[in-house]
This record gives C-alpha cells, structure tokens and sequence, in this order.
C-alpha cells in the first residue's frame, strides 16, 4: 500500500501537522514578544530603535550559531526529542527576559532565545518530509509555516493586553512558561512514520531500504539560501518595526501600534498557506517561479510604504501592511519546501540549518540597520526604499543562479 493510500496514515499525518503547526505557534510567541513588546519596555529600558533591532539581531545570532548543528542532530535524532529540547531551551530564556534591568541583559537573553528557537524549524520541516509526499508538501509545509504568523497575531492580540494586568515583565514571564508545558506535551503526542530513515520498523525482518541520495546541489542551495536571506531583512523589518512606525507617523498609541502588527501576521498566514497551494496545484510543484513572483510583489509593496512616509491616511497604510504580511511573512513554507527537495530527505535537517544560518546573518546585519536608517535620517522613507532594493537583489540571486530540482529522482524521497 502506497504511503497516500494507507487510511490510518492519512489521518494520523494530519493530526502530525497540527502538532507541528501547534509547536510554531508557541515558539513565536516567544520570539514576537520582543518587537510586540518593545512599545512597552523601550522606555524602561531606554532604548533607541536600532538597540530593539539589535535584539532580533541577537536572537538570530543565536539561530545562526546553532541552526546547522540543530538541522544535524533532527537528522539523527529525530522531531520529539529535539522540539523538546528547543521548547525547553526557548521557555527559560523568555521567562529570563523578564528579569531584564537593561539593554545588555535583554540583548545576552535573546541570544539564548534564539539558540533554542533554532531546534523547531529543522525538526518540524523534517517531520513535514516524513509524512507528506511531494505532490503537496509545499502545501503542508505552509500550512505548518501558519504557525509563526498566527503566533504572532495572537501575541500581537493578547501580550499588549496582558501588559495590562502584569505588565511587560509578567507577559514575558508568562509566554516562556507556555513554551515550558507545550515542550513535554509535544513529547508525549508525537509519532514518527514507520517508514521513517531513522526507524526501524519493529515487525520487519530487515530494515526497510533507503532511497538512493541524490548528489548534493551545493549551488542551487546557496543560491536560495542567499535569496532567501535578503527576503528575510524584509520580514523582519517589517514586523519588528511596525508598532513603532505606526506609533511615530500616524499617531496610534503604542496598544494600537502593537495591535495593528496582528494585520501582517494575518496576512502571513494568508500567505503561507495560499502560496503553498499556488505552487503544488497552479504550477505542479515549482516551487522557484512563486518564490520570484512573491520577491517582485514584495518589492512594489515595499516601495509603496516608502513613496507614502509619513503621508497618506492610515487607512492607506493598513492595507499594504497586510499586503506586505501576505508576501514577506508567507513565502517560506514554499522555500522550505524547495529546501528540503534539493537536499533530499536523508539531508532535511542539515540542509534546512545551513539555510536558516543564512537567513539568520542576513537579518542580524539588515533589522538593525533599517532602524539605524531611521535614526539617522528621521524618516521612514528612506528605510523602506533602500529595503525595497534588498529585496529586489535577493530575487535577482534566485532568477540568475538557482534551479530546481525537476523530478523525483533528484529529490531522491
């Protein structure tokens, strides 16, 4: 029986997937925290706007220092054991962030954050690679990828009202306890496929045989890794900047600034799921022809935010927020799909760590450096036209040097 056509595998499959889109809701609750919050903390804590950026640049700091060895150690171990060991990790550290007395502290904390955070996206991706097959897991990938973005609307929607009664220090508290309990109930839910290439099936007489790997396409995961990367400075700073672009050019409270974030992450969830579709039924799988014609939509969104400043009605801004949220935070379920298919299923993890320590250098140089613009030049502007031209190069990157694998012999799954 073909793995598609095993009914208990179907259904137990889908129940894997919540799971994991579950595990990605929690685990960003805790990393969107920093930017949700920083209306409330910046004050406190005296901050600039390029020291908060510098906070996500610590968190992927830590993504960048540990992604490829955390893509390994999937690989090896496999999805239960290290999402718990990234639930765990990322749980303490939130909750550490409320002891936070100063930029240094928050700054070293966040690091760490990042460092636990970096055990989920290798896992989930592999576990995604075990229980769908290629006909739709650009679709399943992005329906996991929901997680981040509903993660973010619901920190978005809840953290500024938890302020309220505990303040910023009780909602970091209570975000890293979340992460805390989840990490254990994921352990007790989780199965692997039988057919898994690290299990071994208890009932056989022999292992079962594993698809011969594909060689390694070095180039084309540069490529898009590289692309990928400038795409990412474009999330990031959208997201982590947001808030305090709302608050200081349209006059919004910063309750209603952080709010307002809840628009781009409802438009990332629009988009990782929507995008996944568009790739596996419009285009059959291709997956580098959405990841280009998300960069261009990105670009002109991008450039609309910058042409628009401080001008134009809030009603203006809102929608291209969201627009941006649909293309900036909804791509990647399609290029973690093309991930894992140029690697080949043995390689997921790795493949998907080495990618993620990319993305993570391009962000922890580019957050910072959109608010150090803003900072510099007192408006928006600027930030979001240079932004724009980011992004435009990290399509071109993908258009000129990156092809994709073709067939199912080369994904070798």
């Amino acid at each position: 029986m073909s793995r598609a056509a095993d009914p208990d595998r179907d259904t137990l499959r889908w129940r894997m997937l919540l799971l994991g889109t579950v595990s990605h809701v929690i685990g960003a609750g805790g990393q969107y925290a920093i930017n949700t919050l920083a209306p409330f903390y910046q004050t406190d804590l005296g901050l600039s706007r390029a020291q908060i950026g510098m906070f996500f640049t610590a968190f992927y700091l830590g993504m960048a220092a540990l992604s490829f060895a955390a893509g390994w150690l999937a690989d090896r171990f496999g999805v239960r054991s290290i999402t718990l060991a990234g639930h765990l990790a990322l749980g303490l550290t939130v909750a550490a962030a409320a002891l936070a007395p100063s930029f240094v502290w928050a700054f070293a904390i966040f690091f760490f954050a990042g460092l636990g955070y970096s055990f989920l996206n290798p896992a989930s991706t592999r576990g995604v690679m075990e229980w769908f097959t290629r006909e739709e897991r650009a679709t399943a990938m992005g329906i996991k990828q929901t997680g981040v973005p509903i993660g973010g609307v619901l920190t978005a929607v809840v953290a500024p009202s938890l302020v309220l009664i505990v303040g910023w220090r009780g909602a970091f508290a209570g975000l890293g306890a979340v992460n805390l309990v989840f990490g254990f109930l994921f352990s007790s839910l989780w199965r692997e496929p039988i057919d898994a290439p690290h299990i071994v099936n208890p009932h056989a007489s022999a292992p079962p045989p594993r698809a011969p790997q594909a060689p390694f396409r070095a180039r084309d995961l540069l490529s898009l890794s590289f692309g990928t990367a400038l795409m990412l400075i474009g999330q990031m700073a959208l997201i982590t900047y947001v808030p305090l672009y709302l608050k200081e050019t349209r006059g919004l409270s910063p309750y209603w600034a952080s709010q307002a974030l809840a628009l781009t992450q409802l438009g990332g969830m629009i988009g990782r799921i929507g995008w996944g579709v568009v790739s596996d039924r419009l285009f059959h799988g291709a997956r580098k022809i959405v990841l280009l014609l998300v960069g261009f939509l990105s670009t002109a969104i991008t450039l609309g935010l910058g042409f628009l400043g401080g001008g134009g009605s809030l009603w203006t801004v809102l929608p291209l927020i969201f627009l941006a949220g649909v293309c900036l935070v909804g791509y990647q379920g399609v290029s973690y799909a093309l991930t894992a298919e140029i690697a080949g299923q043995g390689r997921t993890g790795a493949a998907l760590g080495l990618l993620i320590t990319f993305n993570s250098v391009g962000t922890i140089v580019g957050t910072p450096l959109f608010g150090y613009l803003v900072d510099v030049t007192g408006s928006y502007a600027d930030a979001w036209i240079a932004l724009a031209g980011v992004i435009f190069a990290g399509i071109l990157a993908m258009l000129f040097f990156l092809e994709e694998p073709r067939t199912r012999a080369e994904t070798a799954v």
